[in-house]
């Protein structure tokens, strides 16, 4: 078949074949020319479907938006009617690099469309994670790029009268309700009512004594889990403590930030636990620069 000869399990044969090469993108854009001519054979649709979705994923990793949305578009176009129910691991991730590459192209609406179509069709929580996760980077980068021109342009306290603040704020806002609903169906809390800034010294504590509890330089060194739902779920608990630095208390912040650190004591090092621990310092010192990494 045509995408085991394109190494389709990204062999190390593969690997080495297509290093520095556009073949896969070349062989692609030729065949497009002519994808009238076998969309009708189901069989031969897939296997081009399959090599669009390649040409697609290296367009996405040398940051060539627009032509890696231009062939996962005609990848997705390949496919049947029920794709969902005949090639659903397929479709998932297909889906998914769609709305990376629609993000990434500065077509949000189409983007959102998208990922509202693998919510809808997703079976469980754990295959909707990383398509919550890009919607709330969508709805962040607004507000991030606006923090950094107003740190760049205002000293001293910049969130005083702005609209752009209120617009980055709205986006925030719809950041943490998704994160508020993905980590609470993840298992995870949200600050109950008693929480506030007289009794936030509490959580910091107990992140300090839970870290002291494993030894932290041990468990720092230790090895690294391998735990996906842990690391999908400190990078929400980011998202969550980054938009509650524009849109809440300080202090609810620092919940987050506390929450992200003792769950990882608990369950492992991952990719993501040192910016936790970044977050949960720059957190209890109340440096806003840092908190907003």
């Amino acid at each position: 078949m045509l995408h085991s000869a394109f190494g389709d399990n990204d062999t190390d044969n593969g690997k080495e074949f297509f290093k520095g090469v556009k073949i896969i993108r070349l062989i692609a854009s030729q065949i497009n020319h002519g994808k009238e001519f076998f969309e009708e054979d189901k069989e031969l649709s897939l296997e081009y479907a399959m090599l669009n979705m390649k040409a697609g994923k290296k367009a996405l990793d040398d940051c060539d938006h627009k032509t890696a949305y231009c062939y996962l578009l005609t990848s997705l176009s390949l496919l049947p009617a029920e794709k969902w129910e005949s090639h659903y691991d397929f479709s998932l991730r297909l889906h998914f690099l769609l709305a990376d590459a629609a993000k990434s192209s500065c077509q949000y609406e189409a983007a959102q469309l998208i990922l509202c179509r693998v919510f809808e069709k997703a079976r469980c929580l754990e295959d909707k994670l990383p398509s919550y996760l890009l919607q709330t980077e969508s709805e962040c980068s607004l507000s991030l790029l606006i923090f950094h021109r107003l740190h760049l342009s205002i000293s001293g306290s910049f969130f005083h009268s702005s609209s752009s603040v209120l617009q980055a704020q709205g986006k925030s806002k719809d950041v943490y309700d998704t994160c508020a609903s993905v980590l609470t169906q993840l298992g995870e809390t949200m600050p109950p009512e008693s929480y506030s800034l007289s009794t936030s010294p509490i959580i910091i504590n107990e992140t300090f004594d839970a870290y002291d509890a494993v030894d932290g330089e041990v468990w720092l060194m230790g090895e690294k889990s391998g735990d996906k739902t842990l690391d999908m779920t400190l990078q929400f608990y980011r998202a969550i403590g980054f938009a509650s630095f524009f849109i809440k208390p300080h202090h609810i912040a620092i919940y987050f930030a506390c929450k992200a650190v003792q769950l990882s004591l608990k369950k492992g090092v991952c990719e993501h636990t040192a910016l936790a621990i970044v977050q949960f310092a720059s957190g209890v010192i109340k440096d806003s620069n840092a908190f907003a990494c």
